[in-house]
């Protein structure tokens, strides 16, 4: 029989759901871990017209809702003045005046004998005990919902033998959260109990067949057969529900977690199943498209070389860092992202405004990212989680239209033209004997008759079809190759919980010879000696051992012809390619130096690059609970990390070839100075911190209205960071010797010239000292009204004691009315609602800047050729921290059923204070000054909308678009530069500040397209068309200059999708980034003589008529004007969109659950697979080319993951 809640008492009928009655009352009820709006599944999209529709909308239905509710406004005192009344009428009247639901089983009003009762404001407790006084019913109130059952019956003499078990258990979330007013029913049976404030329950009379449905608002409903319950005590954790109507959350600000439901700031929260949604080794990879305002910079060297380039909401800061704060449990972590082990991360919560992350003061500028590892739970029996993937990615595609050549046919009829004209005769006399390409070097041999015109054209044409691109692709480059395994134990007993895990990474880059193997031992444990008491101990280790072969980035920096061939195809052997001119090399020392040809296909064996990483945490911690509400923690992290890199440059390699040639001296008793034999340079670094923290909690309710949340402590950090490196020569692995050179003396050198031996003898040393004061607290009114203050003062010793002595707390303050529970509020289109807004100021520092004068001391002074020094920082006591004073606007919502879900905030933020350059008299002795001068502003909005598309007993499909914008924009800088400056360069990366513009933003010369008669391409000169490039590039002032726009996108955002069918699930992200600008390459004639030229070469004008079909300029005649190169380059001609929108990535998984009763056995197994990087849907550039790919590089490979889990 199903249990069902009337219209207007809540009495339970045969019609209706338990679970839907809490559905259709949760704004009255009180969940201590919800928190928030309904949450679909994450998904996202473009910007489009009906989005910001969907915005006006959602006003208008907030303005309509609230017309339509009562005018009265209730008070929790309650008044009744009635005689011999019904008690359903009576309950009509307090449910009225107070607000709350009531929940009856069905019939149980009927036959109850009416009341009279006079009561005058008294509270709804008392009126219940008068209602029900005499009356054979008693009440419970959960929350915001009046339970009404009968008294327990006395004891008769005669025991009657029970019908079924009795059964007690505790429901929690998966964090451990005990879950109030969760309902747990006996299926098909009226039978049911509902969770205290701590998860507990008891439910009696149940029978060993039935099986028991626990279900709460905003999370997965789960179902366990009585027979599987131990000792008939059943503990059980409930998963959030994505698709449920109120956005069950808990966050995590690194010194507390509150339930986002009572925050005012702005919070993201990525949960364990949105993480593992997607496969990498880097747990910061797994946010891309998943976090409302955070964006990923992927035109960046940083990020090129495996660095996170990341930013939240904008850019903070000018010249000091600007990449977020990571706090890994609660703790600063300053070690490498990649130890981090994506399989130990339980969730991440990214705090984006200042009511977030301001308590973290002065590192808190950049946004903070906060990653929750797994845990443990008490009274857990022993569980086991496995792990395995690997992901497969393809070869770059070296014929990427972006750095795509010209074929080398066309290449050696330029030589070949190039050479007649006598281009190359400087290289061919030079007596340094550079390099000299094999065409030009047979081009010579028969022109001084050393071959025969016959067989120099044969080699010659020989080469014609020859593509350097094939041996790279085939012989360089390889399909990458990551295996991820991972292994947990998690349990606990009364007085104690563990998580231990074990996880192995094995990654092959595509880049052959180069690897990375990742080991992660972790483990968790709390200690609960008494209920006032815990201990708390976690130990991360890693180590990480890598190779790295440079071969290709060498390759990157030499001018290689594409008819150039590196490995014989039918012998495999590898060919030589010149570094050197062949005749000098061939020649040199008759025979007495070492070979000093450079074979590339060789280095990739001959490379011998480790690299070992250890990184150590200890984390140790005590709570203990003073009285009710207080409590007081104390905290210490030890973190260590120490790399260790030798690139061992054997013999073999020509490195060390190079090196001994070019000291040989044939004439000198010492013909070596640097000694035969490898040339290891070793490079150590350390790092070293130790953090405490000491923490006073209260956490109180006050009788049913009020709440008081508050936090105040201390923290103390050093962290030191230690490097060195030197170079040893004469190094031999196997006995671990070397032979001692002399490195002052300076040496002859071949061809020519002289020079010291290179040494890479470097030390350093920095110590971080950090003393902080820090308190936050807020209070809340009746579950509607929350107000937030958090305050916190850091003391440094990097700018000296005046900044300390003055210090100024970094502080923000914070409101939020959850409107959806207002006693007038009674809308059924938008049901939840939620406003907010916080003020505040965060922090960042610059550490290249100190309050004391320091100085760099150099050798060889240009005047006297001794050593000096001068001033690397003149020294300022009034160096202060950076701030970002914030403004944070948000509304959440959820409508009916939770079609549309999700938040709007627009934010405001000005750097003040920034680190800048101003400029100083001359009498000063500097012509600049680095201090806190420069000013910004960013502006933007965070959009999170979620959907519920259909949703049926098998099939489900939800929907996720994020938006955001954020524009930086330069409000004070007081030292602009040069015009070129603001013109040359990777703009996405360089920060050259020009008032009253963006931060990153691509400038350009004004261009005015090619002449008719030579296809010269034309500017302004005064207003007047011209050719005069170097009066054009000298008279152009920075206010003649062309702003395009910003280099970097201004709007971004996804679009996720998720079906799911039964078991089956099916997810795909499309990210988009739009409002941006880049420079396309071009090709230029200096860079075509020099061995190379993308394909505009082939566009290029030709003939008079082409300048209205091409925009690309005739080929220079010798001799190359630079002048020229450098304006059209840097012209407004060969500006594009960067607008583009791209299929991201696809995940598809299949859930088994195996019900084995049998420990040690499988009881879950999913089985999933994951494509990235898949294809670009549509860009704004009609060049072909990757916004995302940087300068001369390459787009990235698709990869493909396939991975089994399984639970045991």
């Amino acid at each position: 029989m199903r249990l069902t809640l009337s219209a207007e008492l809540g009495v339970l009928t045969p019609q209706t759901n338990l679970i839907d009655l809490f559905t259709q009352h949760n704004k009255s009820m009180k969940l201590i871990s919800c928190a928030g709006p309904p949450m679909a599944e994450n998904k996202r999209s473009v910007i489009h017209p009906k989005t910001f529709f969907i915005m006006r909308l959602i006003i208008f239905l907030t303005i309509l809702s609230c017309l339509k509710v009562s005018a009265n406004v209730y008070a929790q005192q309650i008044s009744i003045n009635v005689k011999n009344a019904p008690v359903e009428a009576v309950l009509k009247d307090i449910k009225k005046q107070s607000g709350y639901s009531l929940i009856a089983e069905d019939h149980l009003l009927d036959n109850v004998r009416g009341v009279s009762l006079i009561l005058k404001n008294v509270s709804i407790q008392k009126a219940l005990d008068e209602c029900f006084k005499e009356q054979s019913l008693t009440y419970q109130i959960v929350g915001k919902t009046i339970l009404i059952k009968r008294k327990p019956q006395p004891q008769k003499t005669k025991v009657i033998p029970p019908t079924g078990i009795q059964i007690k258990g505790m429901v929690t979330d998966t964090a451990g959260e005990p879950i109030q007013g969760a309902v747990i029913k006996v299926k098909g049976k009226n039978i049911a109990a509902i969770t205290n404030g701590d998860g507990s329950f008891e439910i009696k009379d149940v029978s060993m067949d039935a099986t028991l449905i626990i279900s709460s608002i905003g999370y997965k409903t789960e179902s366990v057969p009585v027979s599987d319950i131990p000792d008939s005590f059943l503990k059980v954790s409930l998963k959030f529900n994505v698709t449920s109507l109120s956005q069950v959350s808990i966050v995590s600000t690194g010194y507390q977690q509150l339930p986002k439901e009572r925050a005012t700031g702005s919070f993201s929260k990525v949960d364990n199943v949105l993480l593992n949604r997607q496969v990498s080794t880097n747990i910061i990879d797994r946010l891309e498209g998943n976090v409302p305002g955070l964006l990923f910079n992927k035109n960046t060297a940083n990020s090129v070389n495996g660095n996170n380039d990341i930013n939240i909401r904008g850019h903070s800061t000018l010249f000091a860092n600007d990449q977020p704060l990571i706090v890994l449990d609660n703790f600063p972590y300053d070690g490498d992202l990649a130890n981090i082990n994506p399989s130990d991360v339980e969730s991440i919560t990214i705090l984006k405004d200042a009511a977030a992350s301001s308590i973290w003061g002065v590192r808190s500028g950049n946004g903070v990212i906060v990653i929750t590892t797994k845990k443990g739970k008490r009274t857990q029996d022993l569980k086991i989680e496995f792990n395995a993937n690997v992901t497969i990615g393809s070869r770059p595609n070296l014929y990427y239209k972006g750095n795509s050549q010209i074929n080398s046919s066309d290449i050696i009829d330029i030589e070949k033209k190039l050479f007649k004209q006598g281009y190359y005769d400087s290289d061919l006399n030079n007596s340094a004997y550079p390099a000299i390409s094999p065409v030009v070097n047979l081009l010579n041999k028969i022109k001084n008759n050393q071959l025969d015109s016959i067989s120099g054209y044969n080699q010659i044409n020989a080469m014609r079809g020859n593509d350097v691109r094939q041996d790279l692709q085939k012989y360089f480059y390889q399909k990458s190759i990551n295996q991820q395994y991972a292994l947990n134990f998690q349990g606990g007993g009364e007085k104690s919980d563990y998580y231990f895990s074990l996880g192995y990474d094995k990654n092959r880059s595509n880049k052959v010879g180069n690897d990375n193997n990742r080991i992660n031992l972790s483990t968790r444990l709390n200690f609960y000696p008494t209920k006032k008491l815990n201990f708390q101990v976690g130990v991360n280790y890693t180590q990480t051992n890598s190779s790295g072969n440079t071969t290709l980035n060498d390759l990157s920096r030499l001018n290689v012809p594409t008819y150039s061939d590196l490995v014989d195809n039918k012998t495999g052997k590898a060919l030589a390619l010149s570094r050197r001119n062949p005749d000098y090399i061939d020649t040199v020392g008759a025979g007495k130096f070492l070979d000093w040809n450079y074979r590339p296909y060789d280095e990739l064996s001959f490379s011998d690059n480790q690299t070992k990483q250890i990184h150590d945490l200890i984390k140790l911690g005590a709570n203990y609970k003073i009285i009710e509400g207080l409590t007081v923690s104390a905290n210490y992290q030890y973190e260590y990390a120490n790399t260790n890199s030798n690139n061992n440059n054997t013999l073999s390699t020509y490195y060390a070839r190079d090196l001994i040639n070019r000291y040989r001296d044939l004439s000198n008793a010492n013909p070596y100075p640097v000694p035969v034999g490898g040339i290891l340079n070793r490079t150590q670094d350390q790092l070293i911190g130790h953090r405490g923290r000491l923490q006073l909690d209260y956490n109180k309710d006050f009788g049913q209205d009020h709440r008081l949340v508050v936090l105040l402590g201390s923290e103390i950090s050093q962290t030191i960071t230690e490097s060195n490196s030197n170079t040893l020569y004469g190094y031999n692995k196997d006995t671990e010797t070397f032979t001692n050179v002399d490195f002052a003396t300076s040496y002859p050198t071949n061809p020519g010239g002289a020079g010291v031996i290179p040494n890479i003898n470097n030390i350093a040393k920095y110590t971080d000292r950090y003393l902080s004061y820090f308190a936050n607290g807020s209070y809340t009114f009746k579950d509607r009204y929350i107000f937030s203050l958090s305050g916190r003062i850091d003391k440094s010793n990097l700018f000296g004691v005046n900044t300390n002595q003055k210090a100024v707390p970094l502080y923000s303050t914070g409101l939020a009315w959850n409107f959806s529970k207002e006693d007038f509020y009674h809308s059924e289109i938008l049901p939840y609602g939620k406003l907010r807004v916080t003020y505040g100021y965060n922090g960042n520092i610059d550490k290249s800047a100190t309050a004391v004068t320091t100085f760099a001391t150099n050798n060889n002074s240009p005047y006297y050729g001794t050593p000096f020094a001068d001033i690397a920082n003149p020294g300022n006591p009034e160096l202060r921290w950076e701030k970002d004073r914030i403004i944070n606007f948000g509304i959440d919502f959820g409508f009916k059923n939770n079609i549309l879900s999700g938040s709007i905030e627009y934010y405001l933020k000005n750097g003040i204070d920034l680190f800048g350059n101003s400029p100083l008299p001359g009498s000063t002795g500097l012509t600049a000054f680095y201090g806190n001068t420069a000013n910004t502003q960013t502006h933007g909005f965070d959009i999170n909308l979620n959907s519920i598309n259909i949703k049926s007993e098998k099939f489900l499909w939800v929907s996720n678009l994020q938006v955001s914008r954020a524009l930086d924009i330069v409000t004070k800088y007081n030292a602009p530069t040069t015009s070129l400056n603001y013109l040359s360069g990777m703009r996405a990366e360089i920060i050259q500040p020009l008032q009253g513009k963006p931060l990153f933003a691509i400038y350009s010369f004004r261009a005015a397209g090619l002449t008719h008669e030579t296809g010269d391409p034309q500017g302004y000169l005064n207003g007047v068309l011209s050719t005069d490039y170097a009066n054009i590039i000298s008279s152009t002032t920075v206010n003649d200059m062309v702003y395009n726009g910003p280099a970097r996108p201004t709007v971004f955002g996804s679009f996720r999708n998720t079906f799911s069918y039964k078991k089956l699930s099916l997810s795909f992200n499309i990210i988009y980034k739009f409002d941006y600008y880049f420079r396309a390459p071009v090709y230029t004639s200096s860079g075509l003589y020099a061995g190379g030229a993308s394909l505009d070469y082939y566009q290029r004008w030709q003939k008079p008529g082409d300048e209205t079909k091409t925009k690309i300029p005739s080929l220079q005649s010798l001799p190359i004007d630079n002048n020229r190169e450098t304006f059209y380059t840097l012209s407004d001609t060969f500006i594009e969109k960067g607008d583009h929108i791209r299929l991201q990535d696809a995940s598809l998984q299949y859930d088994i659950n195996l019900k084995s009763k049998k420990k040690g056995m499988i009881t879950g197994l999913q089985v999933y697979g994951y494509a990235n990087n898949i294809v670009i849907l549509w860009r704004a550039n009609k060049s072909g080319i990757d916004p995302d790919v940087y300068s001369n590089g390459y787009a990235n490979p698709r990869t493909i993951s396939l991975g089994i889990k399984a639970k045991f």
